[in-house]
């Protein structure tokens, strides 16, 4: 089937007042059409570093990069914004941390997705975006999607949250989408209830996911390789 992302050598070392200090070092490793692979380390160890290096938004002062990042045997590598613009939220999807802070609190839920789909490169007309949207929010599995639409982040619990933001995920078709510990700030619950629902509609969508999590028995029930 292929790799849709291959990591080979890569090294980062971000510049500090008292010296570069090195992040990741010989990181290698490739995700398959349709897996799930799970990254599991420690609180610190640069998990999100590497989630953030795959779609080149490395926040802190890069001091050196070394290594290659292959989307779909393209290199990622030294893109320019503009090419990076086409992968991000398209190709590459990423659901964070905390559904709270992916959210912004002064617009409707609607708003995210509608804003979302008018970035395609076709871009649905104004009722057809309407329908898409409403659509992804029943497919994540959210009570009365149309009415969900008009609301807040605020006015919703935080696995609706999590579910809105996989849909976020989900709505330019992404080969790859990468999870930054999105079950942390859930209950167990509702974390369960929320690897459920992933699992359910990576199968049928055929999405490749690299699971991020320092949490062993999280990882066991969502990841084919680790």
């Amino acid at each position: 089937m292929g790799h849709v992302i291959d990591i080979s050598d890569y090294s980062l070392s971000y510049a500090t007042p008292t010296g570069p200090v090195r992040i990741l070092s010989d990181v290698n490793l490739s995700i398959e059409a349709g897996e799930v692979l799970g990254l599991v380390g420690e609180s610190g160890s640069a998990k999100s570093s590497l989630a953030n290096a795959i779609i080149r938004d490395l926040p802190g002062p890069v001091e050196s990069e070394a290594g290659e990042i292959r989307l779909a045997g393209t290199s990622l590598m030294g893109l320019s914004d503009t090419a990076l613009e086409a992968i991000r939220g398209k190709r590459i999807a990423m659901v964070f941390q905390n559904p709270s802070t992916a959210l912004d609190p002064t617009q409707t839920l609607g708003d995210h997705l509608l804003e979302t789909l008018a970035t395609l490169p076709n871009a649905p007309d104004a009722s057809t975006a309407q329908a898409r949207a409403v659509a992804l929010l029943e497919l994540v599995g959210l009570p009365d999607p149309r009415r969900m639409l008009g609301r807040y982040a605020h006015e919703v619990s935080g696995g609706e949250r999590q579910r809105v933001v996989l849909a976020l995920a989900l709505t330019c078709d992404p080969e790859l989408i990468l999870f930054d510990e999105p079950t942390s700030a859930l209950d167990a619950t509702t974390a369960s209830t929320f690897l459920e629902l992933f699992r359910v509609l990576q199968r049928r969508t055929g999405v490749s996911g690299l699971f991020i999590s320092h949490d062993l028995g999280v990882v066991s029930d969502i990841a084919d390789r680790v």
